[in-house]
């Protein structure tokens, strides 16, 4: 059974090894994920399968401000190819429009073509490029979406 719900405290070890297979660096900690959900202006959603953490996403928003930010999303490697990338930025397409924000937008390594793909499939442009985003020195693209609310 899949489930896309608020992510909870007790999820966290489960994120951080999606975290961890996931990124090869700028990873976030436990206490970074911790402040992401109970601090932060934030949106922490996880989807569950059969009760098992299998993917993650974090909107980030701010007062006053029209765009939603897509902070990170990352998905389990086992659990790849099922479409809860997708199913994530679904969630956020429907939270911007429910919430009246204009657009939505991200930056993604210049280097992850899957990532690339998939965000333009679901109607992201690429906007413009953060030189040595990364800690690793890696350039990230930055893209954007209008919603319907716009």
């Amino acid at each position: 059974m899949i489930s896309l719900k608020s992510a909870e405290k007790k999820d966290i070890r489960e994120i951080l090894e999606i975290e961890n297979s996931s990124f090869s660096s700028d990873r976030f900690s436990e206490s970074q994920f911790i402040y992401l959900l109970f601090k932060a202006k934030a949106e922490f959603k996880v989807i569950k399968i059969n009760g098992s953490v299998r993917a993650y996403l974090i909107l980030l928003f701010r007062n006053n401000c029209k765009g939603l930010r897509i902070y990170s999303i990352a998905v389990h490697t086992q659990a790849r190819g099922l479409g809860l990338a997708s199913k994530l930025l679904e969630f956020t397409d429907n939270y911007a429009n429910k919430n009246k924000y204009t657009h939505i937008h991200l930056e993604v390594r210049a280097d992850n073509d899957s990532a690339i793909n998939l965000y333009q499939k679901s109607g992201f442009k690429i906007s413009g490029k953060k030189d040595t985003f990364y800690k690793d020195g890696s350039d990230a693209i930055i893209m954007i979406k209008k919603t319907s609310s716009t």
